[in-house]
């Protein structure tokens, strides 16, 4: 009980995004990163990783060069356990995402989520433009 005052922060945003919002697209993935969240769990009582990964969307016109962030969460009570989990991607590969205002979703947005682990969607940090010429 106590891990879940942690559980409304995280959908607020991040966890399930509206599916009429959004647009499917191909992403190709260029860059993968992960590290310790620092900003998150600071009391103990979970551990949290950032996963930051780059890449870009591509049309007859332009492409869209994006960063974004994701930060998986460990619970720590009762037990150990995966409590917010973020899709696994890797360099040089494409994927179907939904893209949203603020958000990236890597696959299908999956129904409203009853039980951990919750997936969680990508924040997107900087998104460009570049025009072919």
């Amino acid at each position: 009980m106590k891990y879940l005052a942690l559980v409304p922060f995280f959908l607020v945003g991040l966890v399930v995004p509206p599916p009429g919002q959004s647009e499917t697209v191909s992403f190709h993935v260029t860059s993968v990163e992960q590290g310790e969240a620092k900003d998150h769990c600071t009391t103990g009582k979970c551990s949290a990783t950032r996963f930051t990964v780059e890449g870009y969307t591509q049309d007859k016109d332009a492409s869209v060069e994006y960063v974004l962030d994701c930060v998986e969460i460990i619970a720590n009570d009762p037990t150990p356990h995966l409590s917010v989990q973020c899709a696994r991607v890797h360099s040089h590969n494409d994927y179907k995402i939904r893209v949203g205002a603020d958000f990236v979703f890597f696959g299908d947005i999956p129904a409203a989520q009853q039980k951990e682990p919750y997936f969680a969607a990508y924040r997107i940090k900087s998104e460009k433009e570049v025009r072919q010429t």
